[in-house]
């Protein structure tokens, strides 16, 4: 009778086992943000959430660096669902969608307090989250972002005079080489991992970055002045393919959204905090001079950009709504 129980009793347990192997969600997070930035620390504490809160029914695989190809590489990865979750930035999506080029754009929010009251409301941003729904293809997990923008150069700013025909980095988005044309600049389009080369050897005097990219980059090496513009307060959006996503059934998709709502405001606010600190990082660790220009003709320039662009995407009303 005991060799019954004990044959019935191994049985349940491989039985168990063998489902719980099969009902196992294994899933593959990337982004081209260096391990140690924000941006990949955020992914993968929102990754690291989702596994434990899943009890471990979720298991994820993530991938910072780079190290499954660059922005291109993994924006199409995801549409395609050979990736299930990246981080991106929002120019990303503006192929499809150009009004995401908007979210680009500088001094779109004018403090801390209004960042967050937009992100950190469920329904805000659904205008865009929906657009992504549609076309192509993604679900909108969580926002991440936060950090401060300023402008690193080998030469002092100390007003938007003094970038004057400058040649600056820029991405190769029209939003940002508009941009730097609004304040004098010259931009000239140079691949984020190519910035410290380009720098190097001339071909830049300077670029736009997060101060916590100036460090992880060691672009601070190279460009020893910083402008404190605060001209932009990042947002980007942790995505997943929305086949995959849909396939999960809602007890995972219940974790998903857990995760994001405890993760979320925790890195946003991290990452805020983050802002003094690395600054003085810069400062004591580099040698790094900090100007403070006149914000002003930087806002007016930004301000114009952003509503010339509602006007030409015919979406003044909803942008004005959103973002008040």
């Amino acid at each position: 009778m005991k060799k019954q129980v004990l044959v019935i009793l191994s049985f349940l347990i491989l039985t168990s086992m063998s489902a719980y192997a099969k009902d196992k969600v294994e899933l593959v997070a990337a982004t081209i943000n260096p391990d140690g930035s924000l941006l990949a620390e955020v992914l993968k504490a929102y990754t690291d959430e989702v596994t434990k809160t899943s009890d471990g029914k979720v298991s994820v695989d993530f991938f910072p660096g780079g190290q499954l190809g660059d922005a291109s590489t993994l924006y199409q990865s995801v549409i395609d669902g050979s990736i299930d979750i990246i981080y991106s930035d929002p120019g990303w999506f503006a192929e499809r969608h150009p009004e995401f080029d908007i979210l680009e754009g500088n001094y779109l929010f004018k403090s801390k307090e209004h960042f967050l009251s937009v992100v950190n409301d469920e329904h805000k941003l659904d205008f865009f989250k929906n657009k992504l729904l549609k076309d192509p293809g993604v679900v909108v997990l969580m926002v991440a972002g936060g950090l401060e923008r300023d402008i690193i150069s080998t030469f002092p700013i100390n007003s938007i005079d003094d970038l004057k025909g400058k040649n600056m980095r820029s991405k190769s988005t029209s939003t940002n080489m508009d941009w730097w044309h609004s304040i004098g600049a010259n931009p000239v389009p140079v691949a984020f991992k190519e910035i410290y080369t380009a720098v190097q050897t001339g071909v830049v005097r300077g670029s736009q970055n997060s101060l916590d990219a100036m460090i992880s980059m060691r672009f601070a090496e190279v460009e020893k002045n910083i402008a404190r513009t605060q001209h932009n307060i990042s947002i980007g959006f942790i995505v997943m393919n929305k086949e995959k996503y849909d396939q999960l059934g809602g007890e995972i998709q219940a974790v998903l959204k857990k995760a994001a709502k405890k993760i979320q405001p925790m890195y946003l606010e991290k990452a805020f905090a983050l802002s003094d600190e690395k600054l003085e990082s810069l400062q004591k660790e580099f040698g790094v001079k900090v100007t403070y220009p006149d914000k002003a003709p930087f806002i007016k320039a930004s301000r114009t950009q952003i509503d010339d662009l509602a006007k030409k995407f015919g979406v003044t009303n909803e942008i004005n709504s959103i973002f008040e």
